[in-house]
């Protein structure tokens, strides 16, 4: 099993300059999980401190807006990660993920990970690296969105471009 984790990791973006080694600790510091059909696997508003990658199965991601109207933002399979944040920060989540399939995850949570950081493996800085490119590439497409916005949308108050980003930084986080 670990042996399918380490591949089903090495296709992930997250992967990128760790070698088999390096994602042979990260696979022996994680956890497979199970979910059934229609679990919610992760919660909006709940605490998060986990990042999974679909090794089966499929799930969607939906974010309640203010008026209670549930909006279905993507649909996700194996080699989707999902919770990167959650990794570096301990925050709530932004979106519930619900599994459409049974679903089979690889799991790390939040207190592994910083205590293999302490430990000063290089697995974990390689991959706080990545995490931190791939935020880095959401705030740049989250900034051209915003200025397209503004660009269709140039006498909107002020108030309301505020929302509307704040609504589309919390897409980016699952």
């Amino acid at each position: 099993m670990a042996h399918e984790i380490v591949a089903a990791l090495a296709r992930t973006p997250l992967a990128e300059g760790l070698d088999e080694e390096e994602l042979g600790r990260l696979a022996r510091n994680g956890r497979v999980e199970h979910w059934p059909e229609d679990a919610v696997v992760m919660e909006e508003g709940a605490m998060g401190p986990r990042l999974v990658v679909v090794l089966s199965g499929a799930a969607e991601i939906v974010k309640t807006a203010a008026d209670g109207t549930v909006h279905i933002l993507a649909t996700v399979g194996p080699g989707t990660v999902l919770g990167e944040m959650s990794l570096l920060q301990s925050a709530p989540r932004s979106a519930t993920v619900r599994a459409t399939q049974a679903m089979r995850l690889f799991a790390m949570d939040h207190d592994t990970f910083s205590g293999m950081i302490q430990d000063g493996d290089p697995a974990a800085y390689k991959l706080s690296h990545r995490i931190a490119r791939v935020l880095a590439a959401r705030v740049d497409e989250l900034n051209k969105r915003v200025v397209d916005l503004l660009a269709r949308r140039p006498s909107e108050p002020a108030e309301e471009l505020a929302r509307i980003r704040q609504e589309l930084f919390t897409r980016w986080d699952f």
